[in-house]
């Protein structure tokens, strides 16, 4: 059993392998946070009780994240485990391997490239708009927080931004390069090292820029030498959402090599 979301390359290949959870994974493509009713819409053939199984496996790979809802139990899909096998194994597969992991890749994303499959429909308690990756780094909860915070330093994980805030509930912060602002915001909650909520105001490009801000939140969760970050980002206008889904699994990957290894695989 894989401890503590601790997910092997081999877990997330075996669950990969059957055709079911591949189903769920492309509803989950199509439209995030579904509860297990709304997925076992996919295999009409399956008991809910068999679907929720499916699920497990592909929560117990870290290629699902769950996230409770009240009542409700949501499911959302997490590229992030595919693209550190990219990071991992691409460069180094005999041409042979290297296509199966891109015919792969092909099947799950449809051409798109590492994408999170954000919600764009109007948010409703049925059909919540949100995009939630989850990644597990082998470092300690206040190691991963001075990361997420730290500032005046360019951050090799994140484009080189440099941060600038104090941190402090009710501060601002904004996070660039020189004489540009890639997003800004407010600091919303502030509880060292476990969880962080801010604002978010993108800046990256024209189309996102005019959009309103939406909400960005980390959650530490610490289990021995290991911990799991949740990142979530939700009430993002459809552009903004978009961009984010396709870029945020390249960055957090990028974060757990810097911390596991204390250099960047490549420039993120």
């Amino acid at each position: 059993m894989v401890s503590y979301g601790d997910a092997v390359p081999g877990d997330v290949f075996k669950a990969l392998a059957d055709p079911s959870r591949r189903a769920l994974l492309d509803r989950l493509r199509d439209r995030d946070g579904q509860d297990v009713t709304q997925l076992a819409e996919a295999l009409p053939q399956m008991t809910r009780f068999g679907v929720a199984k499916h699920l497990g496996v592909l929560a117990e790979a870290e290629l699902v994240t769950v996230v409770a809802d009240g009542r409700h139990r949501r499911h959302y899909l997490n590229p992030v485990p595919l693209q550190q096998l990219h990071e991992r194994w691409l460069s180094s597969f005999t041409a042979a391997g290297a296509q199966v992991l891109l015919d792969l890749r092909t099947h799950l994303e449809q051409e798109t490239s590492m994408t999170a499959a954000t919600t764009e429909t109007p948010e409703t308690p049925e059909t919540p708009s949100a995009t939630v990756f989850t990644i597990v780094i082998r470092t300690s909860a206040q190691r991963l927080w001075d990361a997420l915070t730290e500032t005046g330093v360019p951050r090799s994980w994140l484009y080189e931004a440099v941060a600038r805030s104090s941190w402090e509930p009710g501060s601002a912060y904004a996070m660039g390069v020189p004489g540009f602002d890639l997003m800004s915001g407010t600091v919303v909650t502030a509880e060292p090292p476990r969880l962080l909520v801010l604002t978010f105001d993108a800046h990256w490009d024209d189309e996102v820029d005019p959009e309103p801000a939406g909400r960005l939140e980390y959650a530490i969760e610490e289990q021995d030498d290991v911990c799991r970050l949740t990142v979530t980002l939700d009430g993002l206008a459809p552009a903004t959402a978009r961009s984010v889904a396709a870029d945020t699994p390249e960055i957090y990957s990028a974060l757990k090599t810097v911390l596991e290894t204390g250099s960047p695989l490549r420039g993120a």
